[in-house]
């Protein structure tokens, strides 16, 4: 698939800090092959970059208390302790504060039952995926499988396509090549979820081309995580609305 269109990649999404690419801040104590129940975190585990530390801090105050979180920041300070006139800790526990300071406001999320999520922290709305609980942002993946499967099964069994998908979905896909699976189950749920009335009456347009790009990216920021979804996945202990 194609993705000549205007989507804005997560990181350039977010907040810049200094040094926040810098692997060398990583503790030799972490394991990569450890996981935290937070995407951000466990993307910071995977990629060594402090950067999702940071971001983490800024969507839930909560990560405060992840081990991960812990152990790093007591890394750093212990590292300062040794070496008072390291500059480059100071701007990464500085770091911390302004992610603090950077708190992302929850009304500005906007979360659908198709794992997309309308965001207005930028400068400019747009449509993206969410990153607490992993669940959440499984959904986006799940759903767009789920398609997928729907798709190949038609095709396995000789059906005509084109008409197995307007009769599910009531969508035309007679201007897209059939053997492109991907961006046929790009329009189908960017239509679903295009249809969904939307809280905040808000004129966001999720395209195909948008919709398989953000589902191609939940899909690096939820290695390691299936463990965490398996677990919880009849009981969803970070969903406010049910019960634990």
């Amino acid at each position: 698939m194609k993705t000549e269109f205007n989507y804005i990649p997560f990181d350039l999404q977010q907040n810049k800090y200094e040094n926040g690419d810098n692997e060398s801040f990583y503790p030799n104590t972490l394991d990569k092959n450890c996981f935290s129940r937070h995407i951000l975190i466990n993307r910071y585990i995977v990629t060594k970059k402090p950067k999702y530390l940071f971001w983490a801090l800024e969507h839930d105050p909560n990560v405060l208390m992840d081990p991960f979180f812990v152990e790093t920041i007591t890394y750093w300070v212990n590292q300062k302790l040794n070496n008072p006139r390291n500059n480059l800790l100071d701007s990464q526990l500085n770091n911390v504060g302004e992610a603090l300071k950077n708190s992302r406001n929850n009304n500005n999320f906007f979360h659908y039952d198709s794992g997309y999520v309308h965001s207005y922290c930028g400068e400019e709305p747009l449509i993206t995926f969410e990153v607490h609980p992993p669940r959440r942002c499984y959904r986006i993946i799940d759903n767009f499988n789920l398609i997928l499967n729907f798709i190949d099964k038609e095709i396995k069994d000789n059906s005509d396509l084109g008409l197995a998908v307007n009769k599910k979905f009531q969508i035309d896909i007679s201007d897209i090549e059939i053997k492109d699976h991907n961006l046929i189950a790009a329009k189908i749920i960017s239509s679903m979820h295009n249809r969904i009335k939307k809280v905040e009456n808000d004129k966001l347009i999720l395209t195909p081309e948008i919709a398989y790009a953000i589902y191609e990216e939940s899909k690096i920021f939820v290695e390691n995580l299936q463990y965490i979804v398996d677990t919880f996945r009849i009981v969803d202990y970070w969903d406010p609305d049910k019960k634990r």
